[in-house]
């Protein structure tokens, strides 16, 4: 629907979580490659918030959460 309308962005604000799970894969391996270091403890974000004590149930309810607001805000800028 984002494509029809020819609003685009909506598809990056509404599936916020997949992109920032997408571009912390990018800056871990382009910063290691340049660095030796590492940016993230893993990457996707998601196992580096698991490696550093969160419960797996509290990480869904949070990027659920974040998913939701950006949604709801996709709909108000369409």
């Amino acid at each position: 629907m984002a494509l029809y309308l020819k609003v685009p962005i909506i598809l990056v604000l509404a599936a916020i979580i997949p992109v920032l799970e997408t571009i912390s894969v990018i800056l871990q391996v382009l910063y290691f490659k340049r660095t030796g270091n590492r940016i993230f403890k893993m990457t996707p974000v998601h196992h580096h918030f698991e490696l550093s004590g969160w419960k797996e149930g509290k990480i869904v309810s949070i990027f659920s959460v974040i998913t939701l607001i950006c949604c709801i805000i996709a709909i108000f800028l369409v």
